[in-house]
């Protein structure tokens, strides 16, 4: 609420032209029950804000003439509901406040003018603004837009506010934001002196209008940026230099086949990526009689699933079509088969990035598809002997040749890797989202303040037309000395303009000054404290080498040392009565539960000889 009163006074202040208000102290805040124009003392702290505002007028302006004092009344309602609603509402509620106030003060008021507010669709934004939600930039956006052509009909933006996020900002909305806009209304007191020739009436006028940034940008539900003044899309941050993966399969790695994947980013939506995958080996022992060859590689598209702007580039679920081939020779024993392969696969995987700044990936995915394999299998010969000392030969015999037709998996991968280009386009739509939040707000505070020196430009000249209007009713006489005193005001407000802007160019240049001369000083001050240090630091080190010095920093070493004695007997004591403390509520404890083993014993024999008295009573009764 203190954010709205605050904003209001600033607008009030802006909007009010020559009339200024002199204190915070001179602002009477009024807060209304839900839907009502009555002014309740009795609600909120209403009493206490009449209180102090009354108190104040008998103190600074009861003596002042009532032509030179003004009443703005800024009255409004939240945007829920028609604009209808809202604007009787507003004036109402202004009106009422009017009321009050002549029935209090009577004639000793000047002029009241409420301002009607109507919807405070600009509160809303103000406060939306400036929180940190994560619903931020949809809102502002919603809130930016055209409002409905029909008064008496709900607001489109209410219903894009309540239907946002599945209905889960709406709550958050009313609670926080909506609240303070519901019921309250500011009036300001001002006082200008040269007044006593004007006659104003009370009046009921519509405040500022709400002005809203012709090239305000905002952020959609996936990340696409969009205009408020046409709502075009704008130009979304490109991933000039696409974020690429290095990384390895762990699982061809045990079967001790080095291999390599590099994985690109394409285009700048991070929803495709191109994977491509080599493995190579050729190691030989035994001569000959153990054998990894293995050439293989493949190439994958890859479709990246899921809403991108809520993760990282590559990073996430994914499923990818690829095609694959290579040749293998493996060899135990001078038994081994020859083979190449042809396969194409469907890849469903899932991939994560993790450590401090997203660098390292670890993607895993299994291949469905068809591999086509024709094969030849070969054995060790004896024909021809190579010598006693080898325990195989390195001749292999042909024996067969087939070609298998397989369906299944011929892709399986479980690898990690390293991430380049760490600016991803997760990261450059997220700067140019916050740029873009900047450069927003300067955009609003900037056409905001146009938007209300027209206004005042606007209200001085219709101010000057019924003025002008009352002066042509009076007589002759009367008309030409107001329409001199008019054309004298006129000619002193722009001599006084004239002064105030040449007074603050003044004022600038002094306080230009003052603040160079601050800085010397502070420069001065630094300079002199570095100074003192260098020279305290300077004795200090030459006491040292005395012998004064020395003896000194002995004694401080010996009372470092008997300190540190005393702080360990001290713990040490401490420890101890701890621990005689524990050891006394160990036997305290244990007296406890003997005393009420004890107490127990006692009621129970108690109780048993109760028992059996009553039964020798009851055996004496039947004797008798």
């Amino acid at each position: 609420m203190n954010i709205v009163r605050c904003l209001i006074v600033i607008v009030a202040v802006l909007a009010c032209g020559p009339v200024r208000a002199q204190s915070m102290s001179d602002t009477l805040s009024i807060r209304f029950r839900m839907d009502s124009s009555r002014v309740d003392l009795g609600y909120a702290d209403n009493a206490r804000a009449w209180e102090t505002f009354s108190r104040n007028f008998q103190d600074r302006y009861s003596i002042m003439s009532p032509h030179t004092l003004r009443l703005d009344i800024y009255s409004g309602a939240s945007p829920e509901g028609t604009a209808a609603y809202n604007r009787r509402l507003g004036e109402s509620r202004g009106l009422a406040i009017s009321a009050f106030v002549r029935q209090q003060l009577g004639s000793r008021m000047g002029c009241i003018v409420v301002h009607n507010e109507a919807a405070r669709w600009d509160g809303l934004y103000q406060l939306v603004a400036a929180s940190r939600e994560p619903w931020r930039d949809e809102v502002l956006r919603i809130i930016a837009m055209p409002p409905s052509a029909s008064d008496n009909q709900r607001d489109h933006r209410e219903y894009k506010l309540r239907q946002l996020r599945g209905g889960s900002v709406w709550p958050v909305l009313q609670e926080n934001y909506l609240a303070p806009l519901r019921s309250g209304a500011t009036a300001i007191l001002s006082w200008q002196p040269g007044r006593d020739t004007v006659i104003v009436r009370d009046t009921v006028i519509m405040a500022v209008p709400v002005v809203y940034p012709k090239n305000l940008v905002f952020a959609d539900s996936i990340g696409d940026l969009y205009r408020t003044k046409d709502s075009t899309r704008v130009h979304k941050p490109v991933q000039r230099w696409p974020a690429w993966i290095v990384r390895s399969n762990i699982l061809m790695l045990a079967t001790a086949t080095p291999n390599l994947q590099v994985e690109f980013s394409l285009g700048h939506k991070d929803k495709w990526s191109l994977n491509i995958e080599g493995a190579w080996s050729w190691w030989t022992f035994a001569y000959n009689g153990y054998a990894n060859e293995i050439i293989y590689g493949s190439v994958e598209l890859r479709r990246w699933l899921g809403r991108r702007y809520r993760h990282h580039t590559l990073d996430g679920w994914h499923i990818g079509l690829g095609v694959g081939g290579g040749y293998g020779d493996v060899e135990w024993r001078s038994k081994g088969y020859q083979a190449e392969v042809f396969s194409g696969f469907v890849n469903i995987g899932w991939q994560r990035r993790f450590g401090r700044r997203k660098q390292w990936s670890f993607d895993m995915g299994i291949g469905l598809g068809y591999a086509y394999v024709p094969w030849r299998r070969y054995d060790g010969s004896t024909i021809f002997p190579v010598g006693h000392e080898e325990e195989h030969d390195d001749h292999l015999m042909w024996q067969e040749t087939s070609r298998t037709n397989w369906i299944g998996t011929p892709h399986l991968n479980i690898s990690i890797g390293y991430v380049f280009g760490q600016h991803d386009a997760r990261w450059r739509r997220e700067r140019a989202m916050e740029r873009d939040a900047a450069r927003n707000d300067y955009l609003h505070f900037r056409d905001s303040l146009i938007a209300r020196e027209q206004y005042v430009r606007d209200s001085t000249k219709t101010a000057e037309k019924l003025r002008l209007k009352e002066i042509d009713l009076l007589p002759r006489a009367e008309r030409r000395q107001a329409l001199k005193d008019l054309a004298a005001e006129k000619k002193q407000a722009k001599a006084d303009a004239k002064a105030a802007k040449r007074q603050e160019k003044v004022d600038a240049k002094a306080q230009k000054r003052q603040e160079k001369t601050d800085r010397r000083l502070r420069k001065q001050q630094a300079r002199a404290e570095k100074a003192a240090r260098k020279e305290q630091l300077k004795a200090e080190k030459a006491f040292a080498r005395t012998p004064e010095g020395k003896a000194a920093a002995r004694q401080a070493r010996i009372d470092k040392k008997a300190a540190d004695r005393q702080a360990r007997i001290d713990a040490k004591a401490l420890k101890q009565k701890q621990k005689m403390a524990r050891r006394q509520a160990k036997i305290d404890k244990k007296a406890e539960r003997v005393r009420q083993r004890i107490e127990f014993e006692h009621r129970r024999n108690l109780e048993k000889l109760k028992r059996e008295m009553e039964r020798a009573d009851e055996k004496y009764k039947n004797i008798k």
